[in-house]
C-alpha cells in the first residue's frame, strides 16, 4: 500500500478505489474534522480488542490485554500481590521446665496490659477551640516610639513600636482619622505580633495596634475608635492572658487566619475592661481597660 513520489495517475486512481471503503479517521476523535491523513493511511479495528489500528504503521495493538473488556489483565498484574505469603512468626522457644508455651499467650497478655493502661490513664479533657486559638495569639504590650504619615493616604499612620528589648516593629495603622498623633506617640499600646506581615499602601506592617470600636454618628466614618489602655506600670513585651490564668508559651511564629478570626470574634469591652469570651484580659502588671466613654459591648480590633 506504499505510495511513492513516482506513482502514475492510474496508480492514484487504483489506490483511491481501494481506500473508498476504508475508515480514514477515528469517528470518536474530537479533532476528526481537522484531520487529513495521507491517502495510504487508514484505520482498521482489531477484531479481538476493538482497538483502532493505524495502518500501515501499526501491525499490533499496543498492550492488547489492556483493551480486553474483562478483568483478566488486572488479575495478572495483581497476582504477585494477591498470592504473596506473609512469613510465619517464629515460634516461642519452650520454657526451661519443658512446658510448651500456650499458643497466642503473648498476644493475650499484651491486650490485657493495654486495657489496664487505658483504664488507668485519665480521660483527656476536651479542648475548647476558643481557648486554643487565644493561646496561639501573641498579644503583647508595646510602646509607640515614632509616628509618621503614609504618603498619599489620609487614613494611615506609619508607626515604630517597641515590643521587646531589641524588637522594634513597623506598624501601618488606620488610626489617623480617629487618634491624634499626640495621643499615640510615646504611648503604651496593646499589640498582636504574630499575624502574617501585611502590605498596606506599599508599606510592610509587622504587627497590629489594638483599639476599641463602636458606632457613633458624630465620629469620623460613623464609628468611635479609641486605643485599648495598657497598665501604666506594664513593661514593654509583657504578654496578655486571661484573669486567673498564665501567659501562653506556645505561640506559633505566624498565627493562622482562622485562629485570629476566632479570637477577634470574642474580644469585647465589658465593665470598662477588655475581655475575651467574657473573661478579663490582664498582664502581670494589671488589667487591660477601655478608655473613658467606651460603651460595653464595643468590639476590640
Amino acid at each position: 500500500r506504499e505510495f511513492s513520489m513516482g506513482a502514475t495517475t492510474e496508480d492514484v486512481s487504483n489506490l483511491a478505489a481501494q481506500m473508498a471503503d476504508r475508515l480514514r479517521v477515528d469517528p470518536d476523535d474530537p479533532w476528526k474534522d481537522t484531520l487529513n491523513p495521507p491517502p495510504c493511511v487508514y484505520k482498521e479495528r482489531c477484531p479481538k480488542t476493538g482497538y483502532l489500528l493505524t495502518l500501515p504503521f501499526e501491525t499490533n495493538c499496543p498492550m492488547p490485554e489492556a483493551f480486553v473488556y474483562d478483568n483478566s489483565y488486572l488479575d495478572r498484574l495483581l497476582k504477585p500481590v494477591l498470592t504473596a505469603k506473609v512469613p510465619a512468626a517464629p515460634k516461642e522457644a519452650p520454657k526451661e521446665d519443658g512446658a510448651a508455651p500456650k499458643e497466642g499467650g503473648g498476644k493475650k497478655e499484651k491486650k490485657e496490659k493495654a486495657k489496664k493502661e487505658k483504664a488507668a490513664a485519665p480521660a483527656a479533657e476536651a479542648v475548647d477551640p476558643k481557648m486554643e486559638a487565644f493561646n496561639k495569639a501573641e498579644l503583647t504590650i508595646g510602646q509607640v516610639i515614632e509616628v509618621g504619615f503614609v504618603e498619599n493616604s489620609d487614613k494611615l499612620y506609619c508607626c515604630k513600636v517597641q515590643v521587646g528589648p531589641e524588637d522594634v516593629r513597623q506598624v501601618i495603622t488606620g488610626l489617623r482619622k480617629h487618634v491624634p498623633v499626640e495621643d499615640l506617640n510615646q504611648k503604651k499600646v496593646v499589640t498582636i505580633l504574630n499575624l502574617k506581615v501585611a502590605k498596606l499602601a506599599g508599606q510592610n506592617s509587622e504587627a497590629m495596634i489594638m483599639a476599641t470600636e463602636h458606632a457613633d454618628e458624630a465620629a469620623p466614618e460613623g464609628k468611635k475608635v479609641m486605643l485599648l489602655v495598657a497598665p501604666q506600670d506594664g513593661a514593654v513585651g509583657d504578654r496578655l492572658f486571661l484573669e486567673g490564668g498564665a501567659p501562653s508559651t506556645g505561640c506559633p511564629k505566624t498565627l493562622k487566619t482562622h485562629f485570629w478570626d476566632t479570637v477577634k470574634g470574642s474580644l469585647r469591652v465589658m465593665g470598662g475592661k477588655g475581655t475575651f469570651d467574657g473573661k478579663p484580659l490582664v498582664t502581670a502588671s494589671g488589667p487591660i481597660t477601655a478608655a473613658a466613654g467606651v460603651t460595653d459591648g464595643s468590639e476590640i480590633k
